[in-house]
């Protein structure tokens, strides 16, 4: 029993560290870049709303319209592409 401890000890602790290094690469990635490429480029990335909230700090509400705007204007642009084609 003490040894299944020692390995759930050791699991959480390359966890935790997997976890900040992921969020020094999100920082690094988004360094210099303006709140909406950020949230856009990190939310491809995979990162969940509430994390990209965290680390840009913001709320998990203004990353979520930010992303339902950017879908809408993406959808917009394409179906504006397509009707002058």
């Amino acid at each position: 029993m003490a040894q299944m401890n020692n390995s759930e000890d050791v699991f959480q602790r390359i966890e935790s560290k997997l976890d900040q290094l992921l969020r020094l690469a999100a920082l690094q990635m988004t360094a210099g870049l303006k709140q909406v490429p950020a949230i856009q480029l990190l939310a491809a990335a995979g990162f969940d709303r509430r994390i990209i909230a965290e680390l840009l700090n913001t709320t998990p509400n203004t990353v979520s319209v930010t992303l339902s705007n950017s879908k809408a204007k993406a959808k917009q642009n394409a179906k504006a592409a397509k009707s002058s084609e």
